[in-house]
């Protein structure tokens, strides 16, 4: 079995064009320090179906979420899939 690999951003303009709120005044998604460290935190169902449309779309094309890691820049997904023989 062998499997293909991708690394997808996806910037904060990105997903704010896909309704996904990143800032305080809407709801905030996750907050990165000065240091670079992030958290997740005050996160609305509303948001969660948001980002989870956002991932699907990936699934939808046979992707497998592997990671994801929150950057001040935006999200770094990590993925894979069955690569073709």
């Amino acid at each position: 079995m062998k499997f293909e690999y991708t690394v997808k951003i996806f910037s904060l303009k990105e997903l704010e064009e896909k309704g996904v709120a990143v800032d305080s005044e809407n709801n905030l998604i996750y907050a990165c320090r000065t240091d670079g460290s992030c958290e997740v935190h005050d996160v609305k169902v509303e948001q969660l179906d948001k980002l989870s449309s956002v991932l699907n779309g990936m699934g939808d094309d046979g992707w497998e979420l592997v990671q994801l890691i929150f950057h001040p820049s935006g999200i770094i997904s990590f993925w894979k899939r069955m690569a073709e023989k």
